[in-house]
């Protein structure tokens, strides 16, 4: 039994790198796409203020169109007034030109508040351009390198399961059963609990009486943690340490 149990703390840390590897297997795809959302949002960002700035240049450009227009038109009307015969004409004329002024005034207020607008969203793109360029730059190279990270885990898990098929056959069928049974069951496949002069599973930290205590460190039957239902082994390397 002991040797049996040997060969079970070998196929444990065996098991614990094959989990290791399908827990990246399942968190790399998201780690990866939070970093490409996250320069999708930055390159989003500058597209709304670009998409700003040019909604605001081209009102700008309808105001000076506006105000270009605006001046034709005064000074057609101003040039009417030397040929003017009468009051009334006279009249009308003046608020043709009063007309013209308030609105020409008008627009060049409202221009001179978005050449401001501008100037500011300007400088915003500029400062969006930069995150966006130190985010893409700072999360590329991590996407490449978590892709090449998928594309290497099925290999690697290959790999690991080579060495799972040399030490299993060398473990007791019945204790490989019950072994495999309880790593199934957990998220973290640790089916064994390594038990030192502690006293305690390692896995529930409940402390172990004396009797059963002692039949782990002998190592002739197979025990199972009372509160958590673990595999007790004695840990060996802790009688090295002490031995050391």
């Amino acid at each position: 039994m002991i040797e049996d149990l040997e060969y079970l703390i070998q196929l444990q840390e065996i098991d614990l790198r094959i989990r290791e590897q399908e827990l990246s297997q399942e968190q790399f795809p998201s780690a990866v796409a939070e970093l490409e959302n996250g320069i999708s949002k930055a390159k989003t960002d500058l597209e709304n203020i670009e998409a700003k700035l040019k909604k605001i240049e081209s009102e700008k450009s309808s105001f000076e169109e506006q105000i270009s227009k605006a001046h034709e038109s005064l000074e057609k009307s101003q040039s009417r007034l030397n040929s003017i015969k009468t009051n009334r004409e006279y009249d009308a004329v003046h608020a043709e030109i009063e007309t013209h002024k308030n609105i020409i005034n008008s627009a060049e207020t409202r221009r001179k508040n978005l050449e401001n607008e501008i100037e500011k969203l300007k400088a915003s793109v500029e400062e969006s351009k930069k995150e966006y360029e130190r985010i893409k730059a700072e999360n590329e190279p991590k996407i490449a390198e978590l892709k090449e990270k998928i594309g290497k885990i099925d290999s690697e898990i290959s790999k690991i399961m080579v060495e799972r098929d040399a030490v299993s056959p060398k473990i007791n069928k019945h204790l490989l059963r019950t072994y495999d049974l309880i790593r199934k069951k957990r998220k973290t496949g640790r089916a064994l609990s390594l038990v030192s002069d502690s006293r305690t599973c390692t896995v529930c930290f409940k402390v172990l009486e004396p009797q059963l205590y002692n039949e782990i460190k002998r190592g002739t039957k197979l025990t199972l943690c009372q509160s958590c239902g673990s595999i007790l082994v004695w840990d060996q390397s802790s009688k090295k340490e002490q031995h050391a």
